[in-house]
Formats: C-alpha cells, structure tokens, sequence
C-alpha cells in the first residue's frame, strides 16, 4: 500500500513539502504536522530523509563535476580507467 496523506499527496510529496516547509519558510514541524494532519515525529523523518537526499544529490553533483580532474589523475598515477 503506498502511504497517502489525508488530502491524497504521496508521500514523497509530503516529506518535500515538510522539508521546504520548515527550511524555507521556517515553519515549525508541529504546525506543518497539524496542517498534514500526522504527527510531529513523521514530519520530523520526513525533514531528515529529504536532507538526507540533498546531501546525495549535493555530492552527487560534486563527483561529476571532478570526475575530469579524477580521470587526469587516473593517468598520472598510470591506473586503467574503471569506467
């Protein structure tokens, strides 16, 4: 069963809304866990996966962007291409 909340928003959904809710607008997680209609604790995961998904996409990021730079230091260290 994929989890709905009680205005029928996936869950994903739910846990980007909490997350922009709270770190761009400063909501408290009790407010936007009445307006959610769930419990402070639910949004309170929702907050930490989704920052938690940030970082990877942060580094994500970060890695493609070196990946010119590591594939340089692949022949300077005379080491095969892994890719």
């Amino acid at each position: 069963m994929v989890y709905k909340n009680v205005n029928g928003q996936p869950r994903e959904r739910c846990m980007i809304a909490a997350y922009s809710l709270a770190e761009d607008f400063g909501a408290k997680q009790a407010d936007i866990a009445r307006v959610m209609d769930c419990s402070q604790s639910t949004v309170s995961s929702w907050i930490k996966e989704a920052r938690y998904k940030r970082s990877i996409s942060e580094l994500t990021a970060e890695i493609e962007d070196a990946h010119e730079y590591v594939q340089q230091l692949t022949y300077d260290l005379d080491l095969k291409d892994v890719n």
